[in-house]
């Protein structure tokens, strides 16, 4: 069994009331108090008041203190006593039995009590028994102190014949307060003036009844003066306190302990003995209990909010999260009494419903939306819709979707699954206006627009780029570029006003395929930007074996605009573009990109676009002399070796270009036979 080691001090007369002798110092406000209060509690003694105990916190302490005080009239000067305090640790104040403290208290005698007090007294603990049974034997007199003490938060004064009268009913009623309430209670079983501790009266005394009350009625204006041999009317909370003392079986003190906490005072009693009677009732439950619970008037804040907490307990254990459930529903709907202290605890209490049983909590979600909440009630619903994930919306029915909008706008994450688009249905556009309103980063735009395009829902272009801005773009070039997005008149529209966002798309891609090449310049002139340009169309096109003629043309648009007769544009793009103008494969839009830089060689054959190519290569070959390798890397076929060598025999400047081109031609291996047959 554990032991509490509870220091002592002896006050009694030396030339005057003084500390005797303590087996430990006190602070100098710990040290006054104790001075005064285990001095003589009046002028003079009173015949049955030679005895008292006195009980009280001592300030600036973590201490509180049990004094017995004797009438000591060997002394030589009337008026002395001795009182023997013991210095309880107020963390051990309930659970050291009260008979063990009185049974450590020793009377002083003249000689040899400095002694008794220098080391601490060691007194067993017990969590259980120990208690003084015969202080509530008179039930009607018990009831009498209860009502006083703890019905009222005035400090009580009871009118008694002697010091002994009262003290088991005034220990009694110690013992069955709370711990934090019990270190903090102050008594006196004899009072011959009425005390006070740190200039407030103690909570509890017992004075002669041979005083008149007008003696100490200006010190004591501020107490319920009682005297217990008037009959009192007891109520049914009393009962229940005295009910649950009778018992001894700690059910009553410890759920009075858990509801209280450490903070709230003695006047809370009445409100948790009746809601005590009503919580273990026969046939009650967590839901009856938590109605008792949110009933109860002029309950003290923090109080209700360990209580409801005890109530979302109790249901857990009697049906698991779906009491936890039923008990936030109700509670979201209360307007009897303010619950706005509590919000924060029932936000807590949904999220610990989600850990328990998603199930639940979606249950929670739809059985709120719609009705008539409290502002604490839309607290928890929206505490509870943060708490949703994509899946959860897949149970939402039609009576839920016109909710959907508002949801989202609370839990924006939600939009990022293709599930929620999927069942906005015709909404998807009320959903999509709602997070335009909220302040989204890029990266989570971007995730909304991706998750429209994966469901496949059909959300307004307008609407989108509205939303998304840039982002959208960029993501609606990537999703149809890989096939995701249906390529529509809308999207054209919309993507051909923002070339220079497509531009940025491009430039994006590490490595840009032939499709997304193909996708760019439908939205971007070569004309424009054409060094950005250029190095995008390199990129793209550096290790293919084929391209599609809009790629090549406007490739060959660009390369011819860098003059570079060693581009890999040239070299990539010249000849798919020429067999493409041969075989009528080349668009209108192609051929435009090229029309003023490939010039017609006369007026008449305008019509041959094969020949205008021709014509700008070789002109640009001649003005670079450029090696027979590096035409051959760009021209590969025999019609267009032997149009490019026809155009530049055409021309008298020209034709000593190709004299030094055939001549190479004859006396190397460069390129394939056919080039050079074709060239000769």
């Amino acid at each position: 069994m554990a032991s509490a080691s509870i220091h002592q001090a002896i006050h009694g007369y030396r030339d005057g009331h003084r500390l005797l002798s303590s087996s430990t110092p006190l602070p100098p406000e710990a040290s006054r108090t104790m001075l005064v209060l285990s001095d003589m509690s009046g002028p003079s003694m009173q015949p049955g008041f030679d005895e008292y105990l006195t009980a009280y916190p001592l300030p600036g302490t973590d201490l509180f203190v049990l004094a017995k005080t004797w009438y000591a009239p060997e002394m030589q000067r009337p008026g002395c006593v001795w009182t023997h305090s013991l210095l309880i640790p107020r963390v051990n104040v309930a659970r050291v039995p009260t008979m063990a403290l009185l049974g450590a208290f020793r009377r002083p005698q003249l000689e040899g009590f400095e002694s008794v007090v220098l080391k601490p007294v060691e007194v067993d603990e017990v969590t259980s028994g120990g208690t003084n049974q015969a202080g509530f034997a008179d039930r009607g007199l018990a009831a009498s102190l209860i009502g006083a003490v703890l019905g009222q938060p005035r400090p009580v004064i009871v009118v008694a014949d002697t010091a002994a009268q009262f003290e088991a009913v005034f220990l009694r009623l110690w013992e069955e307060l709370w711990p934090a309430e019990r270190a903090r209670f102050s008594f006196c079983t004899g009072a011959l003036m009425p005390r006070a501790n740190a200039a407030a009266l103690l909570d509890l005394q017992a004075v002669p009844r041979a005083i008149p009350p007008s003696q100490f009625r200006k010190s004591a204006s501020a107490a319920l003066v009682l005297d217990l041999r008037a009959p009192v009317k007891t109520e049914g909370w009393m009962d229940l306190v005295l009910d649950g003392a009778e018992r001894g079986d700690g059910t009553f003190r410890t759920w009075i302990e858990a509801a209280a906490g450490t903070h709230v005072g003695r006047t809370i009693m009445p409100s948790l003995a009746q809601i005590f009677g009503e919580w273990h009732a026969q046939g009650s439950s967590a839901r009856s209990a938590l109605a008792s619970v949110v009933g109860a008037k002029g309950l003290d804040p923090d109080a209700r909010s360990r209580l409801i907490g005890m109530v979302f307990n109790r249901a857990n254990t009697e049906s698991g999260a779906t009491g936890r459930r039923e008990l936030l529903q109700d509670l979201c709907r209360h307007r009897d009494n303010d619950l706005a202290p509590i919000a924060t605890m029932l936000e807590d209490q949904t999220r610990r419903l989600f850990e328990e049983s998603r199930t639940e909590g979606v249950a929670l979600v739809l059985s709120l939306l719609g009705s008539e909440l409290t502002e604490v009630g839309e607290r928890v619903l929206r505490a509870a819709v943060l708490l949703l994930v994509p899946n959860d919306v897949e149970t939402f029915g039609d009576t839920q979707a016109p909710f959907l909008s508002t949801i989202v706008g609370a839990n924006p994450m939600l939009a990022q699954s293709p599930i929620l688009w999927k069942r906005a249905g015709s909404r998807a556009i009320d959903v999509l206006s709602q997070l335009s309103g909220s302040n989204l980063a890029e990266e989570a735009r971007g995730a909304v627009i991706d998750a429209i395009f994966t469901s496949g829902r059909d959300v307004s272009v307008d609407a989108l780029v509205r939303f998304g801005g840039k982002v959208a773009i960029i993501r609606a070039l990537t999703a149809l570029a890989s096939g995701q997005l249906p390529f529509s008149w809308q999207w054209r529209s919309a993507l051909s006003a923002q070339p220079d966002t497509v531009l940025e798309w491009l430039e994006s891609l590490s490595s840009p395929s032939l499709r997304d090449l193909e996708l760019g310049s439908r939205f971007v002139s070569p004309k424009a930007k054409q060094s950005r340009l250029a190095a995008v169309w390199k990129s793209g096109t550096a290790s293919v074996d084929s391209i599609v003629p809009r790629v090549a043309a406007f490739g060959l648009t660009l390369a011819i605009w860098e003059a570079d007769v060693k581009s890999p544009l040239l070299a990539v793009c010249f000849q798919p573009t020429y067999d493409a103008a041969g075989n009528s494969r080349l668009e209108y839009e192609e051929w435009d990109w090229l029309r003023d830089q490939a010039p017609s060689v006369s007026w008449y054959r305008d019509w041959d676009r094969c020949e205008r190519l021709a014509a700008a290569l070789a002109r640009l070959l001649e003005k670079r002399n450029a090696s027979l390798e590096t035409v051959f890397t760009i021209v590969h076929s025999r019609p267009a070796i032997r149009k490019i060598a026809a155009i530049l025999d055409d021309d008298w400047d020209t034709r000593p270009y190709l004299k030094s081109l055939r001549k190479a031609a004859e006396s190397s291996s460069t390129g394939t036979r056919e080039q050079r047959d074709a060239l000769l």
